[in-house]
């Protein structure tokens, strides 16, 4: 009995599904356990360009891990603040903004004090967001104003500002995060998503991603922690992934993303893993 011979037009289209297949099973990260640490009281802030992270303790101490998840530098500020942000991915400075007495921190890789920047000589509102951009200057969220600030602590004098209620849709805001990247000034709002401006503070556009307090970058990628899994969200495109984590007990509270480091924090522990 012969045998069926397969058309091209069969073969060709069982090449596609092989290779479709290959290429889905290869963009799959496996996710390995690189270390766990207990986390009670801890707060993850930032990542930088070597897969440090930054977090803050219960004391408003700020600490610096490595890939291992050793302890390398702490800085224990003389009069305490609370840690509302950290952001450490510029490769000269690392910026500490305590909401509580408004005040912006700066600090080097080692965590040394390079400057300290007394919010309150720029404005009498409350700001809520702030933020390093890549000309060596602050962003700053004043919410009693509704306003985008950019202001120079070298000459104490805000450089530029954009009234936000000509803008934004009048509805309730609570704004929560600051981040420049690549030209852009994103700008979080927990009740209705990600306001994205120049960096001139232009306005652009709105992403429409409510119940969000923090989002990371990675690459052209947006990325932002929802239930047990990553959703990339690219920064050019509509295009979407998301990565499933593992099951845990107790609920994923923060992520951050490295280049080749992903970190998890729950209510008690510090998950560390490869994932590429």
């Amino acid at each position: 009995m012969k045998k069926p011979k397969l058309s091209l037009f069969g073969f060709a289209a069982a090449l596609c599904l092989f290779l479709l297949t290959s290429s889905v099973q290869a963009q799959t990260p496996v996710l390995t356990l690189a270390f766990q640490l207990p986390a009670k009281g801890l707060s993850l802030q930032s990542i930088d360009r070597f897969d440090r992270i930054y977090m803050s303790d219960a004391r408003q101490n700020v600490l610096q891990l490595d890939t291992l998840g050793q302890i390398t530098n702490t800085f224990s500020p003389p009069i305490q603040g609370r840690v509302a942000m950290v952001e450490a991915w510029s490769p000269a400075k690392i910026t500490v903004f305590y909401d509580d007495r408004q005040r912006v921190q700066l600090l080097d890789r080692f965590l040394t004090p390079l400057g300290l920047a007394d919010l309150r000589e720029y404005t009498d509102g409350t700001i809520r967001a702030a933020t390093l951009s890549a000309d060596d200057r602050l962003w700053l969220f004043d919410e009693t104003s509704f306003r985008l600030l950019k202001i120079d602590t070298r000459y104490t004098r805000i450089t530029h500002q954009t009234p936000l209620e000509l803008l934004l849709n009048r509805e309730p805001h609570d704004i929560t995060f600051l981040r420049e990247y690549q030209s852009k000034l994103y700008m979080v709002d927990r009740l209705s998503g990600v306001f994205v401006f120049d960096n001139m503070g232009n306005y652009q556009t709105k992403l429409p991603l409510p119940n969000l307090s923090y989002v990371g970058f990675l690459g052209e990628e947006l990325y932002y922690l929802t239930g047990n899994q990553i959703t990339f969200q690219h920064l050019y495109s509509p295009k979407t992934r998301t990565l499933q984590l593992p099951e845990t007990a107790s609920p994923y509270r923060q992520v951050l993303v490295g280049d080749k480091f992903l970190y998890l924090l729950t209510n008690t522990s510090l998950l560390a893993y490869r994932w590429r």
